[in-house]
């Protein structure tokens, strides 16, 4: 080819990307001025915050959805949606969440994740007396809500373990997983029991719900810094985002046998150790649940069928919410989202297995942008649940001391996990900071039937 010839053909790209640039540069019916502006182009600056065109078309876009998915609904179920009716209200919350969660994101120097302002969405409302999802819905509808978002999390979580990381560092992964949740929780069961006066029971329960991890703003961010070329030198992003699914999987087990303790219908069973086999019960059961399920979803459909990635997502979906909710009908507490891990985990490692050069980047974008329409639900419903006007102001103190106790120690303890790692201090800073995200978990622990 002629350096002319090239030449040519680069102008031409050129020529093809302003172009793809342009508001609407081919649709020649439209104003010639409107036809040249660059969605690039800044339409104004306030601090460092830029609105560009590009900023309207996405506002509009999401606008017009909103409208469209009110239509939808209006047409459906008639005037529960119009103003003062229950969806309505359910409706506003989740846009408020979503307008609240990403402005937030947007404001420079606090780097503050959505689900921050989605939960501060949820207690505006909820405390300005706008919206009493209680009222509205009641705390069976709002259960199975959070049920259902939360589903998106564990999958995530399962899609996120990696044998590699296990592979090049076991020790370190299993300990970072595993001790510093377990130390985190006997620091709030004492704390507990000793400052709140609660029961031995009920504190260990307390411990276990507390000590959890949110895999929402871990995982996120890692794999946002993943993106930018932040730690990959070490494999950071591997290593955390294991063994913060194992993380889950661990609480969440032991939370399934301290509710046992706690929520046992046979009264005459009297000594601790008779509770124990509820919880190992629903462990178990998740366990063999999320095997044979992952086990098959690897197999079927046939590697070889066209369209096999979208039966793929679509039946890990579908088993995932299928663990989860039947769990949740059954009371089998924690064994649903243990299998929806585990199921997930063994899929995604199967299809790997099975097929050479396999790529699994179509998953997680594929549940990412599932969870960016489930995370608003989640973090506005949650936050309708919490009700400031209940809290007793003279505990409050006492209750913020044990969340406090308990984050100490265990950002101390991942701490020290890192010191045999050949990590810098700026990292391993960055791993006990990394342990300290909660809130996402928690409430629907807390609310488990």
């Amino acid at each position: 080819m002629s350096m002319r010839s090239i030449q040519i053909t680069e102008e031409r790209n050129e020529d093809e990307e302003d172009d793809d640039n342009t508001c609407c540069n081919r649709a020649i019916f439209c104003n010639a001025a409107l036809r040249k502006i660059l969605v690039t182009d800044v339409i104004s600056a306030c601090f460092d915050l830029q609105l560009t065109w590009a900023d309207l078309f996405w506002l509009a876009t999401v606008a017009g959805m909103i409208l469209l998915v009110w239509a939808v609904l209006y047409f459906l179920l008639g005037d529960v949606v119009l103003p003062g009716g229950s969806v309505f209200g359910l409706l506003l919350l989740i846009v408020f969440s979503y307008a609240l969660g990403w402005t937030l994101v947007y404001i420079p120097w606090l780097h503050l994740p959505p689900i921050f302002g989605m939960l501060l969405a949820g207690i505006i409302l909820r405390n300005t007396d706008v919206y009493n999802i209680h009222d509205e819905l009641g705390p069976g509808i709002t259960s199975k809500i959070r049920t259902f978002c939360l589903t998106f999390i564990m999958v995530r979580a399962g899609l996120q373990l990696t044998t590699t990381a296990l592979k090049a560092h076991p020790m370190f992964v299993m300990i970072l997983a595993l001790v510093p949740c377990t130390i985190e929780t006997l620091a709030v069961t004492i704390s507990c029991r000793y400052l709140l006066d609660f029961p031995w029971n009920w504190s260990f329960m307390t411990g276990t719900i507390v000590a959890c991890m949110s895999p929402v703003v871990t995982v996120n961010c890692m794999l946002t810094l993943a993106e930018q070329g932040y730690g990959e030198d070490k494999g950071f992003t591997s290593l955390l985002c294991t063994a913060a699914s194992i993380d889950d999987v661990h609480i969440v087990s032991l939370f399934s046998i301290c509710f046992s303790f706690v929520f046992s219908n046979d009264d005459r069973r009297t000594e601790w150790w008779s509770y124990i086999p509820g919880g190992i019960r629903d462990f178990l059961l998740g366990l063999i649940v999320g095997i044979i399920l992952g086990f098959a979803l690897a197999f079927f459909p046939h590697r070889n069928h066209k369209h096999a990635m979208w039966y793929r997502i679509g039946g890990l979906t579908l088993a995932s919410l299928m663990c989860t909710t039947a769990a949740s009908r059954l009371a089998v507490t924690g064994g649903g989202y243990l299998a929806t891990i585990i199921l997930s985990f063994i899929a995604i490692h199967g299809w790997r297995l099975l097929t050479v050069s396999y790529d699994t980047t179509p998953f997680h974008k594929a549940f990412y942008f599932l969870w960016h329409f489930v995370q608003p639900i989640l973090g506005g419903v949650i936050g309708a649940d919490i009700d400031f006007r209940n809290w007793a102001l003279l505990r409050f103190g006492l209750y913020f001391a044990c969340v406090l106790i308990g984050i100490s120690v265990r950002s101390t303890t991942a701490f020290l996990t890192t010191l045999k790692m050949p990590f810098t201090w700026k990292e391993r800073l960055f791993v006990a900071i990394a342990w300290v995200p909660k809130g996402t978990l928690q409430p629907h622990l807390a609310r488990s039937p």
